[in-house]
């Protein structure tokens, strides 16, 4: 199949398009939580949920970010797995897919408050003296404001203190993780890691305290909600490109958005958080273990895809030398081999990708990915078409480098009209 005929075929879906929605109507419940980048909207998961499952059946989203899917699958009364590289990732979703008793919410955010209030804040040394910045003062210096860095490592440390149960205190942390940027000298318009050195953030203490009052009501609706829920969720950290099978059991569906060729550099987007909160004592070595990062360059021949279509990956290598489409590629054929040994027989992997362009090369991913899928193994069932609302999800590039960018740089060109949700079946 050449990609005239792949795409002949693709059917549109104007029920996944949800064109009407507003960025309010995704960041509903404990999608508020924590922003994230081009995310699953809930309003799809629920839809592919509803489409390829039925309670009490194991979900797993082998690139869950957010967690998206998996609170929409507790919500659905499905079981579900969620693995990501990206630690941030992680704990936001964990944070996400845990309901809280909110009178026990209510205590430990009164305490935790009152703690922050009543204690001294101290030197930054003081603070750095007991690990509070993982060793990367000199980092975080150039992106706070001393008075910012001083706050912020106040309610760290206060957090850390606590001898509260872990899942309060990682909620104090989302709320924390949430704040950064707010509280840096980011660009607030931007999504990568830009400088504003005429930023003049609000205190730290001011934007922590609204971030989790604004959490405990959103938790009390969601506690309401899952109160008879026995449905089970199960989030770690792992990296995609290696095996899952001995750490999980069989799932019934897999159902997820993988990052795209050309991607968000997605430990970039959370540098702060990652200094933060994790030691990181190589940063780039961290950086190159995500799948479609732009550090990674091969010095790997290309390996034996598709004959007719290693033209496509020549081309799209050959324009930007540091974000090898073979290495991606690799990559994606890794975790789709693996996936075969997950998934039970007969059972169903929905993927949500898009295709894109880099300097005006058109890279049609969907029809790449699924060629890799058929020649491992995997039957294509359906393949749809849906439009994307550019309100739930950043749609411009720099026309030059690809990079996503914003409305202020005059090289922007929208793109990410459509995406397409890829329906596989093991063992047909």
């Amino acid at each position: 199949m050449d990609a005239q005929e792949f795409y002949s075929n693709v059917e549109y879906r104007d029920d996944l398009s949800f064109l009407d929605l507003t960025t309010k109507d995704t960041n509903q419940g404990p999608h508020s939580y924590h922003s994230y980048p081009a995310k699953f909207i809930p309003q799809l998961a629920k839809a592919m949920i509803n489409e390829f499952t039925i309670p009490n059946d194991y979900i797993l989203d082998s690139f869950c970010g957010s967690g998206t899917l998996n609170v929409e699958a507790f919500l659905s009364n499905r079981n579900s797995i969620g693995t990501d590289f990206n630690p941030i990732a992680v704990l936001i979703s964990k944070v996400k897919t845990t309901p809280l008793e909110p009178r026990l919410f209510n205590n430990f955010k009164t305490e935790l408050l009152d703690d922050i209030d009543t204690y001294l804040t101290r030197s930054q040394q003081y603070y750095i003296s007991r690990g509070i910045l993982n060793g990367n003062a000199s980092v975080l210096k150039k992106w706070f404001p001393d008075k910012s860095l001083r706050e912020l490592s106040h309610i760290l440390w206060i957090i850390r203190k606590k001898r509260s149960g872990k899942k309060y205190k990682d909620l104090a942390i989302c709320a924390f993780s949430s704040v950064l940027k707010k509280s840096s000298y980011w660009l607030n318009s931007s999504i990568k890691s830009t400088f504003d050195s005429k930023k003049q953030p609000d205190s730290p203490f001011y934007y922590f305290k609204r971030q989790i009052e604004l959490m405990e009501k959103t938790n009390k609706d969601f506690y309401n909600k899952s109160k008879n829920n026995k449905s089970k969720t199960i989030i770690f950290r792992h990296n995609s490109k290696h095996c899952l099978a001995n750490d999980i059991p069989k799932v019934d569906c897999i159902i997820t958005s993988p990052p795209y060729l050309v991607s968000y550099d997605y430990s970039d987007i959370f540098k702060l958080s990652t200094y933060f909160l994790y030691y990181q004592p190589n940063y780039n070595r961290f950086r190159k273990e995500f799948i479609g990062t732009p550090l990674y360059k091969s010095t790997k021949k290309h390996f034996n895809y598709n004959a007719p279509d290693q033209p496509i990956l020549n081309q799209i290598d050959g324009i930007e030398p540091k974000r090898t489409s073979t290495e991606y590629y690799k990559d994606m054929s890794i975790y789709l081999r693996n996936s075969l040994d997950i998934l039970k027989e007969k059972g169903h992997l929905v993927m949500i990708v898009g295709d894109t362009r880099l300097k005006g090369v058109e890279i049609p991913n969907a029809y790449l990915i699924t060629n890799i899928a058929t020649n491992l193994g995997w039957s294509l069932e359906k393949v749809y078409e849906r439009k994307i609302n550019n309100k739930s999800l950043p749609s411009l590039r720099d026309s030059k480098t690809g990079k996503f960018t914003n409305k202020e740089n005059e090289n922007h060109k929208e793109v990410y009209k459509r995406e397409y949700i890829l329906v596989f079946q093991k063992g047909r």
